[in-house]
């Protein structure tokens, strides 16, 4: 049985929205990082309304295929992310842009951590079996 009833639709697809396979909190708790499959980090505002920020968007490292992990400075200055081609790439949250990228590893760069306490220095994890410390 069908029944005529109006129901208010939202369209929530789109085609130029990628799947987002990895998300991060930021320390404030204000945003939401997300790896897109179109190698972007788009960021999301996380409190009342869920909007995507459209002047934040964070690119030029290559992660389609793979949930590379992403990770913000514990003081909220930068944003750091791992890529298909082995290399950590940091940026600056206030201007998007670039402000660091180093081979890490020898295959995928899978996942990225900041220390909590002391900001010179992350923690990478690659495909290659290898966790790498860096200062």
């Amino acid at each position: 049985m069908r029944m005529d009833i109006p129901v208010d639709m939202k369209y929530i697809a789109d085609p130029t929205m990628h799947s987002m396979p990895a998300v991060t909190l930021s320390p404030n708790q204000k945003w939401l990082a997300c790896q897109s499959m179109d190698n972007k980090i788009v960021i999301f505002s996380a409190l009342n309304r869920f909007k995507m920020n459209r002047k934040k968007t964070f690119s030029g490292h290559m992660v389609a295929g793979y949930a590379c992990t992403l990770d913000f400075s514990p003081d909220m200055s930068y944003l750091m992310s791992g890529d298909a081609d082995g290399k950590c790439y940091i940026w600056d949250w206030k201007t998007t842009k670039l402000y660091k990228k180093w081979k890490a590893h020898d295959s995928v760069c899978i996942g990225v951590l900041w220390h909590p306490h002391e900001s010179s220095k992350v923690v990478t994890a690659g495909w290659d079996g290898l966790l790498k410390f860096w200062d």
